[in-house]
Protein backbone atom coordinates (compact mmCIF):
# COMPACT_ATOMS: atom_id res chain seq x y z
CA UNK A 1 0.00 0.00 0.00
CA UNK A 2 1.37 3.50 -0.88
CA UNK A 3 2.78 5.45 2.04
CA UNK A 4 1.18 8.56 3.53
CA UNK A 5 3.89 11.21 3.10
CA UNK A 6 4.15 14.41 5.11
CA UNK A 7 5.27 17.74 3.57
CA UNK A 8 8.78 17.46 4.99
CA UNK A 9 9.18 13.90 3.75
CA UNK A 10 8.10 14.87 0.23
CA UNK A 11 10.51 17.76 -0.25
CA UNK A 12 13.55 16.90 1.86
CA UNK A 13 15.27 15.00 -0.95
CA UNK A 14 14.13 16.97 -4.01
CA UNK A 15 17.18 17.59 -6.24
CA UNK A 16 17.47 21.13 -7.63
CA UNK A 17 21.22 21.03 -8.21
CA UNK A 18 21.18 20.24 -11.96
CA UNK A 19 22.39 22.82 -14.48
CA UNK A 20 19.65 25.16 -15.73
CA UNK A 21 20.96 25.70 -19.28
CA UNK A 22 18.86 28.88 -19.46
CA UNK A 23 18.17 30.65 -22.76
CA UNK A 24 16.40 33.90 -23.66
CA UNK A 25 13.74 33.31 -26.30
CA UNK A 26 12.55 36.86 -26.76
CA UNK A 27 13.06 40.32 -25.27
CA UNK A 28 11.09 43.54 -25.52
CA UNK A 29 10.85 46.89 -23.72
CA UNK A 30 7.53 48.56 -22.98
CA UNK A 31 7.24 51.86 -21.09
CA UNK A 32 10.49 51.30 -19.25
CA UNK A 33 9.80 47.65 -18.37
CA UNK A 34 11.92 44.87 -19.88
CA UNK A 35 10.07 41.61 -20.54
CA UNK A 36 12.23 38.56 -21.25
CA UNK A 37 10.78 35.23 -22.36
CA UNK A 38 13.11 32.62 -20.88
CA UNK A 39 13.43 28.86 -20.86
CA UNK A 40 15.50 26.59 -18.62
CA UNK A 41 15.65 22.99 -17.48
CA UNK A 42 13.87 21.66 -14.42
CA UNK A 43 13.97 18.34 -12.65
CA UNK A 44 15.05 15.00 -14.11
CA UNK A 45 12.07 12.64 -14.49
CA UNK A 46 13.75 9.48 -15.80
CA UNK A 47 12.25 10.30 -19.18
CA UNK A 48 14.17 13.52 -19.68
CA UNK A 49 14.07 16.87 -17.88
CA UNK A 50 11.22 19.34 -17.61
CA UNK A 51 11.78 22.45 -19.75
CA UNK A 52 10.31 25.46 -17.93
CA UNK A 53 9.00 28.60 -19.59
CA UNK A 54 8.50 31.96 -17.88
CA UNK A 55 8.74 35.71 -18.32
CA UNK A 56 11.13 37.82 -16.26
CA UNK A 57 10.20 41.50 -15.94
CA UNK A 58 12.40 44.26 -14.56
CA UNK A 59 12.91 47.99 -14.65
CA UNK A 60 14.91 49.05 -17.70
CA UNK A 61 17.12 51.48 -15.79
CA UNK A 62 17.30 50.06 -12.26
CA UNK A 63 16.37 46.37 -12.09
CA UNK A 64 15.56 45.41 -8.51
CA UNK A 65 17.36 42.56 -6.76
CA UNK A 66 14.15 41.72 -4.88
CA UNK A 67 11.93 39.46 -7.00
CA UNK A 68 8.31 38.34 -6.79
CA UNK A 69 7.84 34.82 -8.20
CA UNK A 70 4.27 34.62 -9.51
CA UNK A 71 2.14 31.53 -10.13
CA UNK A 72 -1.15 32.04 -12.01
CA UNK A 73 -4.15 29.73 -11.71
CA UNK A 74 -3.68 26.29 -13.27
CA UNK A 75 -5.65 27.21 -16.39
CA UNK A 76 -3.79 30.49 -16.96
CA UNK A 77 -0.35 31.44 -18.18
CA UNK A 78 1.86 34.54 -17.97
CA UNK A 79 0.06 37.88 -17.53
CA UNK A 80 2.15 40.85 -18.65
CA UNK A 81 -0.01 43.47 -16.92
CA UNK A 82 0.49 41.73 -13.60
CA UNK A 83 4.24 41.59 -14.14
CA UNK A 84 4.23 45.28 -15.02
CA UNK A 85 2.35 46.14 -11.81
CA UNK A 86 5.08 44.65 -9.62
CA UNK A 87 7.89 46.27 -11.58
CA UNK A 88 6.18 49.65 -11.22
CA UNK A 89 6.05 49.04 -7.45
CA UNK A 90 9.83 48.62 -7.34
CA UNK A 91 10.33 44.87 -7.73
CA UNK A 92 11.52 42.49 -10.38
CA UNK A 93 8.92 39.85 -11.19
CA UNK A 94 9.12 36.37 -12.67
CA UNK A 95 5.93 34.61 -13.78
CA UNK A 96 6.12 30.97 -14.79
CA UNK A 97 3.89 28.88 -16.98
CA UNK A 98 3.18 25.55 -15.32
CA UNK A 99 -0.07 24.56 -17.02
CA UNK A 100 1.96 23.11 -19.90
CA UNK A 101 0.64 22.16 -23.33
CA UNK A 102 -2.13 24.55 -24.43
CA UNK A 103 -3.85 25.26 -27.73
CA UNK A 104 -2.62 28.24 -29.76
CA UNK A 105 0.24 28.95 -27.35
CA UNK A 106 3.75 29.53 -28.70
CA UNK A 107 5.74 29.14 -25.49
CA UNK A 108 4.88 26.89 -22.57
CA UNK A 109 6.48 24.50 -20.10
CA UNK A 110 7.24 21.09 -21.64
CA UNK A 111 6.77 17.99 -19.48
CA UNK A 112 8.24 14.62 -20.50
CA UNK A 113 5.73 11.92 -21.41
CA UNK A 114 6.22 10.00 -18.18
CA UNK A 115 4.66 12.94 -16.28
CA UNK A 116 2.16 14.03 -18.95
CA UNK A 117 -0.38 14.49 -16.13
CA UNK A 118 1.49 17.69 -15.17
CA UNK A 119 -0.25 19.33 -18.17
CA UNK A 120 -3.44 20.93 -16.83
CA UNK A 121 -5.43 19.69 -19.82
CA UNK A 122 -4.52 16.09 -19.00
CA UNK A 123 -4.27 16.08 -15.20
CA UNK A 124 -6.94 13.44 -14.77
CA UNK A 125 -7.02 12.06 -11.22
CA UNK A 126 -3.43 13.17 -10.61
CA UNK A 127 -4.59 16.62 -9.53
CA UNK A 128 -7.46 15.87 -7.17
CA UNK A 129 -6.48 12.42 -5.93
CA UNK A 130 -3.38 10.67 -4.59
CA UNK A 131 -3.86 7.11 -5.86
CA UNK A 132 -0.17 6.32 -5.35
CA UNK A 133 1.95 8.89 -3.49
CA UNK A 134 1.95 12.69 -3.45
CA UNK A 135 5.14 12.52 -5.52
CA UNK A 136 3.07 11.22 -8.45
CA UNK A 137 0.66 14.14 -8.65
CA UNK A 138 0.39 17.26 -10.77
CA UNK A 139 1.13 19.29 -7.65
CA UNK A 140 4.53 17.68 -7.18
CA UNK A 141 5.57 18.63 -10.70
CA UNK A 142 4.21 22.17 -10.39
CA UNK A 143 6.08 22.77 -7.14
CA UNK A 144 9.17 21.33 -8.83
CA UNK A 145 8.77 24.06 -11.47
CA UNK A 146 8.74 26.61 -8.64
CA UNK A 147 11.85 25.21 -6.98
CA UNK A 148 13.82 25.47 -10.21
CA UNK A 149 12.34 28.92 -10.87
CA UNK A 150 13.75 30.00 -7.51
CA UNK A 151 17.13 28.65 -8.57
CA UNK A 152 16.91 30.60 -11.85
CA UNK A 153 16.13 33.86 -10.00
CA UNK A 154 19.06 33.41 -7.62
CA UNK A 155 21.51 32.73 -10.46
CA UNK A 156 20.16 35.65 -12.47
CA UNK A 157 19.98 38.33 -9.75
CA UNK A 158 22.54 37.05 -7.25
CA UNK A 159 19.93 37.58 -4.54
CA UNK A 160 17.84 35.19 -2.44
CA UNK A 161 15.35 37.94 -1.63
CA UNK A 162 12.38 36.22 -3.28
CA UNK A 163 8.67 36.26 -2.45
CA UNK A 164 6.05 33.91 -3.89
CA UNK A 165 2.63 35.14 -5.02
CA UNK A 166 0.13 32.48 -6.08
CA UNK A 167 -3.38 32.91 -7.48
CA UNK A 168 -5.93 30.17 -6.70
CA UNK A 169 -4.20 26.88 -7.63
CA UNK A 170 -1.02 28.94 -7.85
CA UNK A 171 -1.64 29.88 -4.22
CA UNK A 172 -1.74 26.21 -3.24
CA UNK A 173 1.67 25.91 -4.93
CA UNK A 174 2.90 28.89 -2.88
CA UNK A 175 2.11 27.05 0.37
CA UNK A 176 4.13 24.06 -0.76
CA UNK A 177 7.07 26.20 -1.89
CA UNK A 178 7.02 27.87 1.54
CA UNK A 179 7.88 24.47 3.00
CA UNK A 180 10.07 23.06 0.23
CA UNK A 181 12.53 25.99 0.13
CA UNK A 182 13.41 29.25 1.88
CA UNK A 183 11.63 32.43 0.71
CA UNK A 184 11.27 35.93 2.15
CA UNK A 185 7.48 35.48 2.34
CA UNK A 186 4.59 33.81 0.51
CA UNK A 187 1.23 35.28 -0.52
CA UNK A 188 -1.49 32.72 -1.35
CA UNK A 189 -4.54 34.38 -2.96
CA UNK A 190 -7.87 32.54 -2.55
CA UNK A 191 -5.98 29.39 -1.61
CA UNK A 192 -5.98 27.82 1.85
CA UNK A 193 -6.19 24.10 1.17
CA UNK A 194 -9.12 21.93 2.34
CA UNK A 195 -9.54 20.68 -1.23
CA UNK A 196 -10.41 17.26 0.11
CA UNK A 197 -13.49 18.95 1.61
CA UNK A 198 -14.46 20.88 -1.52
CA UNK A 199 -18.17 21.66 -1.57
CA UNK A 200 -18.62 20.63 2.07
CA UNK A 201 -19.45 23.51 4.43
CA UNK A 202 -17.63 23.51 7.76
CA UNK A 203 -20.95 24.47 9.38
CA UNK A 204 -22.85 21.39 8.23
CA UNK A 205 -22.14 18.12 10.08
CA UNK A 206 -20.28 15.81 7.73
CA UNK A 207 -19.96 12.10 8.29
CA UNK A 208 -17.97 11.46 5.13
CA UNK A 209 -15.60 8.57 5.75
CA UNK A 210 -11.99 9.23 4.74
CA UNK A 211 -10.18 6.36 3.05
CA UNK A 212 -6.43 5.90 2.62
CA UNK A 213 -6.42 7.91 -0.62
CA UNK A 214 -8.02 10.91 1.11
CA UNK A 215 -5.52 10.68 3.97
CA UNK A 216 -2.66 10.66 1.45
CA UNK A 217 -4.14 13.71 -0.30
CA UNK A 218 -4.71 15.65 2.92
CA UNK A 219 -1.24 14.88 4.29
CA UNK A 220 0.74 15.47 1.11
CA UNK A 221 -1.25 17.99 -0.97
CA UNK A 222 -3.79 19.99 1.05
CA UNK A 223 -2.29 23.30 2.14
CA UNK A 224 -3.59 23.23 5.71
CA UNK A 225 -1.13 20.35 6.21
CA UNK A 226 1.70 22.60 4.96
CA UNK A 227 0.91 25.60 7.19
CA UNK A 228 2.68 24.20 10.30
CA UNK A 229 5.91 23.75 8.32
CA UNK A 230 6.25 27.05 6.44
CA UNK A 231 9.63 28.73 6.75
CA UNK A 232 8.59 32.36 6.29
CA UNK A 233 5.80 34.90 6.98
CA UNK A 234 2.52 34.31 5.13
CA UNK A 235 -0.10 36.75 3.87
CA UNK A 236 -3.41 35.00 3.09
CA UNK A 237 -5.65 37.05 0.78
CA UNK A 238 -9.35 36.16 0.64
CA UNK A 239 -12.29 37.30 -1.47
CA UNK A 240 -15.51 36.65 0.40
CA UNK A 241 -17.90 35.85 -2.45
CA UNK A 242 -15.72 33.59 -4.56
CA UNK A 243 -17.58 30.46 -5.69
CA UNK A 244 -14.28 28.54 -6.02
CA UNK A 245 -12.90 29.46 -2.62
CA UNK A 246 -14.29 28.77 0.86
CA UNK A 247 -13.01 31.58 3.09
CA UNK A 248 -14.83 30.02 6.06
CA UNK A 249 -11.86 27.68 6.30
CA UNK A 250 -9.21 30.37 5.72
CA UNK A 251 -8.68 31.14 9.40
CA UNK A 252 -8.43 27.42 10.15
CA UNK A 253 -5.35 27.31 7.92
CA UNK A 254 -4.08 30.66 9.20
CA UNK A 255 -4.21 29.40 12.80
CA UNK A 256 -1.99 26.44 11.83
CA UNK A 257 0.92 28.55 10.57
CA UNK A 258 4.30 27.68 12.07
CA UNK A 259 4.62 29.45 15.44
CA UNK A 260 7.99 30.91 14.43
CA UNK A 261 6.24 32.98 11.73
CA UNK A 262 2.66 33.28 12.99
CA UNK A 263 3.21 36.70 14.59
CA UNK A 264 4.44 38.12 11.27
CA UNK A 265 1.66 36.51 9.22
CA UNK A 266 -1.63 38.19 8.35
CA UNK A 267 -4.96 37.44 6.70
CA UNK A 268 -6.98 39.93 4.64
CA UNK A 269 -10.56 39.89 3.38
CA UNK A 270 -11.93 41.64 0.30
CA UNK A 271 -15.56 41.90 1.38
CA UNK A 272 -18.23 41.40 -1.31
CA UNK A 273 -15.53 40.64 -3.88
CA UNK A 274 -16.11 37.70 -6.19
CA UNK A 275 -12.79 36.17 -7.28
CA UNK A 276 -10.96 39.47 -6.87
CA UNK A 277 -8.89 41.37 -4.33
CA UNK A 278 -9.94 44.89 -3.30
CA UNK A 279 -8.01 48.14 -3.06
CA UNK A 280 -7.33 47.93 0.70
CA UNK A 281 -5.91 44.41 0.45
CA UNK A 282 -3.78 45.34 -2.57
CA UNK A 283 -2.25 48.22 -0.61
CA UNK A 284 -1.56 45.82 2.27
CA UNK A 285 0.12 43.36 -0.08
CA UNK A 286 2.71 45.89 -1.19
CA UNK A 287 3.36 47.01 2.39
CA UNK A 288 3.82 43.35 3.36
CA UNK A 289 6.31 42.91 0.51
CA UNK A 290 8.11 46.10 1.52
CA UNK A 291 8.58 44.72 5.02
CA UNK A 292 9.62 41.16 4.29
CA UNK A 293 11.12 41.37 0.81
CA UNK A 294 12.72 44.83 0.87
CA UNK A 295 13.33 44.65 4.65
CA UNK A 296 11.84 48.10 5.28
CA UNK A 297 10.42 49.25 8.60
CA UNK A 298 6.67 48.74 8.17
CA UNK A 299 4.24 48.53 11.09
CA UNK A 300 1.98 45.50 10.70
CA UNK A 301 -0.61 45.35 13.50
CA UNK A 302 -1.83 42.29 15.34
CA UNK A 303 -5.16 40.80 14.16
CA UNK A 304 -8.32 42.52 15.33
CA UNK A 305 -10.75 40.80 17.67
CA UNK A 306 -14.54 40.93 17.51
CA UNK A 307 -17.18 39.55 19.87
CA UNK A 308 -20.97 39.48 19.69
CA UNK A 309 -22.87 40.59 22.80
CA UNK A 310 -26.15 42.06 24.07
CA UNK A 311 -25.80 45.55 25.55
CA UNK A 312 -27.57 47.04 28.56
CA UNK A 313 -30.46 48.21 26.35
CA UNK A 314 -31.00 44.73 24.85
CA UNK A 315 -29.37 45.65 21.53
CA UNK A 316 -27.35 43.04 19.71
CA UNK A 317 -23.88 44.52 19.23
CA UNK A 318 -20.36 43.70 18.10
CA UNK A 319 -17.43 44.82 20.22
CA UNK A 320 -14.25 45.20 18.16
CA UNK A 321 -10.80 45.60 19.72
CA UNK A 322 -7.68 46.62 17.82
CA UNK A 323 -3.91 46.71 18.26
CA UNK A 324 -3.13 49.76 20.44
CA UNK A 325 0.35 50.29 19.00
CA UNK A 326 -0.93 52.25 16.00
CA UNK A 327 -3.17 55.27 15.35
CA UNK A 328 -6.61 54.37 14.02
CA UNK A 329 -7.78 56.03 10.80
CA UNK A 330 -10.91 53.95 10.07
CA UNK A 331 -12.73 51.11 11.81
CA UNK A 332 -15.69 49.04 10.75
CA UNK A 333 -17.71 45.85 11.10
CA UNK A 334 -19.56 43.79 8.50
CA UNK A 335 -22.25 41.21 9.21
CA UNK A 336 -23.95 38.50 7.17
CA UNK A 337 -27.02 36.47 8.10
CA UNK A 338 -28.18 32.87 7.69
CA UNK A 339 -26.31 31.89 4.54
CA UNK A 340 -24.23 28.73 4.76
CA UNK A 341 -22.93 29.10 1.19
CA UNK A 342 -20.09 31.57 1.68
CA UNK A 343 -20.14 32.73 -1.96
CA UNK A 344 -23.73 33.99 -1.60
CA UNK A 345 -23.47 35.92 1.66
CA UNK A 346 -24.66 39.50 1.69
CA UNK A 347 -22.21 41.46 3.86
CA UNK A 348 -23.81 44.53 5.41
CA UNK A 349 -21.99 47.53 6.89
CA UNK A 350 -22.84 47.89 10.59
CA UNK A 351 -23.54 51.26 12.20
CA UNK A 352 -21.17 52.53 14.87
CA UNK A 353 -22.84 52.71 18.28
CA UNK A 354 -20.00 54.27 20.26
CA UNK A 355 -16.25 54.54 20.58
CA UNK A 356 -15.43 52.90 23.89
CA UNK A 357 -11.75 53.83 23.75
CA UNK A 358 -9.13 54.73 21.16
CA UNK A 359 -8.84 51.09 20.13
CA UNK A 360 -12.19 49.61 21.15
CA UNK A 361 -15.46 50.24 19.29
CA UNK A 362 -19.03 49.03 19.58
CA UNK A 363 -21.30 48.52 16.55
CA UNK A 364 -25.02 47.78 16.19
CA UNK A 365 -25.88 44.38 14.71
CA UNK A 366 -29.33 45.19 13.31
CA UNK A 367 -30.30 41.60 12.52
CA UNK A 368 -33.42 40.33 10.81
CA UNK A 369 -35.85 39.11 13.46
CA UNK A 370 -35.77 35.54 12.10
CA UNK A 371 -32.01 35.24 11.76
CA UNK A 372 -30.52 32.20 13.49
CA UNK A 373 -26.84 32.37 12.46
CA UNK A 374 -24.79 35.54 12.33
CA UNK A 375 -21.37 36.06 10.72
CA UNK A 376 -19.38 39.09 11.90
CA UNK A 377 -16.09 40.49 10.57
CA UNK A 378 -14.18 43.53 11.87
CA UNK A 379 -11.45 45.60 10.25
CA UNK A 380 -9.23 48.52 11.18
CA UNK A 381 -7.19 50.80 8.96
CA UNK A 382 -4.22 52.53 10.59
CA UNK A 383 -2.72 55.86 9.60
CA UNK A 384 0.23 54.12 7.95
CA UNK A 385 -2.27 52.70 5.45
CA UNK A 386 -2.35 49.10 6.68
CA UNK A 387 -5.75 47.43 7.14
CA UNK A 388 -6.00 44.48 9.50
CA UNK A 389 -8.91 42.04 9.93
CA UNK A 390 -10.40 39.83 12.60
CA UNK A 391 -11.35 36.21 12.54
CA UNK A 392 -14.94 35.78 11.34
CA UNK A 393 -17.11 35.38 14.43
CA UNK A 394 -19.97 32.92 13.94
CA UNK A 395 -22.81 33.26 16.45
CA UNK A 396 -26.11 31.45 16.89
CA UNK A 397 -28.78 34.00 17.76
CA UNK A 398 -32.39 33.73 18.85
CA UNK A 399 -35.09 35.73 20.53
CA UNK A 400 -35.91 39.40 20.15
CA UNK A 401 -33.48 42.31 20.38
CA UNK A 402 -34.29 45.97 20.59
CA UNK A 403 -32.53 46.55 17.25
CA UNK A 404 -34.04 43.56 15.42
CA UNK A 405 -35.48 44.32 11.98
CA UNK A 406 -38.48 43.02 10.08
CA UNK A 407 -38.86 41.91 6.48
CA UNK A 408 -37.87 44.52 3.89
CA UNK A 409 -38.98 44.67 0.25
CA UNK A 410 -36.52 47.48 -0.60
CA UNK A 411 -33.30 45.86 -1.82
CA UNK A 412 -31.45 49.11 -2.42
CA UNK A 413 -31.84 52.88 -2.26
CA UNK A 414 -29.12 55.49 -2.72
CA UNK A 415 -29.52 56.34 0.97
CA UNK A 416 -27.56 53.08 1.51
CA UNK A 417 -24.53 54.54 -0.26
CA UNK A 418 -22.78 51.61 -1.89
CA UNK A 419 -24.05 49.15 0.72
CA UNK A 420 -25.98 46.38 -1.03
CA UNK A 421 -24.11 46.25 -4.34
CA UNK A 422 -20.67 45.17 -5.46
CA UNK A 423 -18.87 44.83 -8.79
CA UNK A 424 -20.24 42.22 -11.19
CA UNK A 425 -17.24 41.40 -13.36
CA UNK A 426 -13.84 41.83 -11.65
CA UNK A 427 -11.94 40.31 -14.56
CA UNK A 428 -12.92 43.15 -16.88
CA UNK A 429 -10.82 45.80 -15.13
CA UNK A 430 -8.75 44.09 -12.44
CA UNK A 431 -5.01 43.72 -13.04
CA UNK A 432 -4.31 40.09 -13.83
CA UNK A 433 -8.06 39.53 -13.58
CA UNK A 434 -7.61 39.66 -9.82
CA UNK A 435 -6.27 42.88 -8.26
CA UNK A 436 -8.08 46.20 -7.93
CA UNK A 437 -5.51 48.93 -7.50
CA UNK A 438 -7.79 51.93 -8.05
CA UNK A 439 -10.94 52.76 -6.07
CA UNK A 440 -12.62 54.08 -9.24
CA UNK A 441 -13.23 50.46 -10.18
CA UNK A 442 -15.51 49.77 -7.20
CA UNK A 443 -19.16 50.90 -7.03
CA UNK A 444 -19.65 54.61 -6.54
CA UNK A 445 -22.49 57.05 -6.03
CA UNK A 446 -23.13 59.36 -8.98
CA UNK A 447 -25.52 62.31 -9.20
CA UNK A 448 -27.88 62.42 -12.17
CA UNK A 449 -30.94 64.32 -13.44
CA UNK A 450 -33.02 66.17 -10.80
CA UNK A 451 -30.07 65.89 -8.39
CA UNK A 452 -30.99 62.25 -7.77
CA UNK A 453 -28.18 59.91 -6.78
CA UNK A 454 -27.68 56.38 -8.01
CA UNK A 455 -25.06 53.64 -7.85
CA UNK A 456 -22.69 52.83 -10.73
CA UNK A 457 -19.63 50.70 -11.50
CA UNK A 458 -17.55 50.46 -14.65
CA UNK A 459 -17.41 46.70 -13.95
CA UNK A 460 -21.19 46.31 -13.62
CA UNK A 461 -23.19 45.82 -10.44
CA UNK A 462 -24.31 42.76 -8.55
CA UNK A 463 -26.27 42.17 -5.35
CA UNK A 464 -26.61 39.10 -3.17
CA UNK A 465 -29.47 40.57 -1.17
CA UNK A 466 -32.19 38.72 -3.04
CA UNK A 467 -31.16 35.46 -1.31
CA UNK A 468 -30.90 37.12 2.12
CA UNK A 469 -34.02 36.15 4.14
CA UNK A 470 -34.62 39.79 5.11
CA UNK A 471 -34.77 40.96 1.48
CA UNK A 472 -35.86 37.72 -0.20
CA UNK A 473 -38.88 37.82 -2.57
CA UNK A 474 -41.88 35.53 -2.47
CA UNK A 475 -43.10 33.55 -5.46
CA UNK A 476 -45.41 36.34 -6.67
CA UNK A 477 -42.88 39.17 -6.42
CA UNK A 478 -42.11 41.49 -9.35
CA UNK A 479 -38.81 43.36 -9.57
CA UNK A 480 -38.83 47.15 -9.87
CA UNK A 481 -35.83 49.45 -10.28
CA UNK A 482 -35.10 53.02 -11.37
CA UNK A 483 -32.34 53.54 -13.89
CA UNK A 484 -30.69 56.50 -15.59
CA UNK A 485 -28.46 56.37 -18.67
CA UNK A 486 -26.49 59.36 -19.91
CA UNK A 487 -27.31 58.31 -23.46
CA UNK A 488 -29.85 55.90 -24.88
CA UNK A 489 -28.30 52.52 -24.09
CA UNK A 490 -28.84 48.82 -23.78
CA UNK A 491 -29.02 47.62 -20.18
CA UNK A 492 -28.57 43.92 -19.44
CA UNK A 493 -29.94 42.37 -16.25
CA UNK A 494 -28.80 38.87 -15.34
CA UNK A 495 -30.17 36.39 -12.83
CA UNK A 496 -27.68 33.71 -11.87
CA UNK A 497 -29.02 30.67 -10.06
CA UNK A 498 -25.97 29.69 -8.04
CA UNK A 499 -27.47 26.35 -6.98
CA UNK A 500 -27.63 24.93 -10.53
CA UNK A 501 -25.49 27.39 -12.50
CA UNK A 502 -28.29 28.49 -14.80
CA UNK A 503 -28.12 32.05 -16.13
CA UNK A 504 -31.11 34.09 -17.27
CA UNK A 505 -30.77 37.42 -19.07
CA UNK A 506 -32.92 40.37 -20.01
CA UNK A 507 -31.83 43.20 -22.30
CA UNK A 508 -33.70 46.48 -22.12
CA UNK A 509 -33.25 49.68 -24.14
CA UNK A 510 -33.25 52.70 -21.84
CA UNK A 511 -33.80 56.24 -23.12
CA UNK A 512 -30.95 58.62 -22.32
CA UNK A 513 -31.18 61.67 -20.07
CA UNK A 514 -34.17 60.74 -17.88
CA UNK A 515 -34.84 58.50 -14.90
CA UNK A 516 -37.01 55.52 -15.87
CA UNK A 517 -38.71 52.81 -13.84
CA UNK A 518 -38.45 49.23 -15.03
CA UNK A 519 -41.01 46.72 -13.75
CA UNK A 520 -39.89 43.19 -14.51
CA UNK A 521 -41.53 39.80 -14.14
CA UNK A 522 -39.30 36.74 -13.83
CA UNK A 523 -40.74 35.43 -17.10
CA UNK A 524 -38.93 38.19 -19.00
CA UNK A 525 -35.55 36.68 -18.12
CA UNK A 526 -34.42 33.98 -20.57
CA UNK A 527 -31.66 31.37 -20.57
CA UNK A 528 -29.70 30.59 -23.73
CA UNK A 529 -32.27 27.94 -24.65
CA UNK A 530 -35.27 30.19 -23.96
CA UNK A 531 -36.19 28.95 -20.47
CA UNK A 532 -37.33 31.35 -17.74
CA UNK A 533 -37.14 30.99 -13.96
CA UNK A 534 -40.53 30.30 -12.41
CA UNK A 535 -39.96 33.16 -9.95
CA UNK A 536 -37.18 35.16 -8.27
CA UNK A 537 -36.78 32.87 -5.26
CA UNK A 538 -33.82 30.59 -4.62
CA UNK A 539 -30.08 31.07 -4.47
CA UNK A 540 -30.03 33.95 -6.93
CA UNK A 541 -27.80 36.91 -7.52
CA UNK A 542 -28.78 39.87 -9.70
CA UNK A 543 -26.30 41.58 -12.03
CA UNK A 544 -26.75 44.86 -13.92
CA UNK A 545 -24.52 45.97 -16.81
CA UNK A 546 -24.85 48.85 -19.22
CA UNK A 547 -23.15 50.73 -22.01
CA UNK A 548 -21.57 54.01 -20.92
CA UNK A 549 -22.31 55.55 -17.53
CA UNK A 550 -25.61 54.74 -15.86
CA UNK A 551 -27.07 54.92 -12.36
CA UNK A 552 -29.37 52.56 -10.45
CA UNK A 553 -31.69 53.45 -7.59
CA UNK A 554 -34.77 52.18 -5.73
CA UNK A 555 -34.46 48.46 -6.37
CA UNK A 556 -37.41 46.71 -4.72
CA UNK A 557 -40.05 44.00 -4.86
CA UNK A 558 -43.64 44.80 -5.79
Amino acid sequence: MPRILTPTQIWSEFDDSLDLTAVTLNKRVENGVIFEDVSFLGRETGDGRVRIFGVFASDEKQPADETVLIFPDSTDTVDYELLKLFVEKGYSAFMVDYRGDWENTEYFTLYPGIIDYANTLRCGRNKDFVDDTAEKTSWYEWVGVGIYARRYIIERTGSEHIAVLGLRDGGEIAWKLGVARQFSCIIPVCAVGWKAYSGISKFIPNEQALDDERYRFIAGVDSQAYAPYVKCPVMIMCSTNDSRFDYDRAYDTFSRINNDFAADSIITYSVRCSSSIGVKSCADMFMFLDKFLKKRLVFIPAPAEVNVAVDEDSNLVAVAEYDNRGIVEEAGVFMAEDCIDSSLREWTVCDLKRKISEHKYEFFLNVYEKTTTLFVLAYIKYTNGFTIWSKIAVKKVGGSFRNSCGKCRIIYTSKNGIDGFTIADPGAQAVGGMFFTDSIMVPQIVKKEKEINGIYSVCGLTTYRINNPRFAPDKSSVLKLDIFCDNTSEITLTLEDVSDGKIYKLSQSVLGGVWQSLILDSGLFKSSNGESPSDFTGNMRLCINGEGEYAVNNVMWL
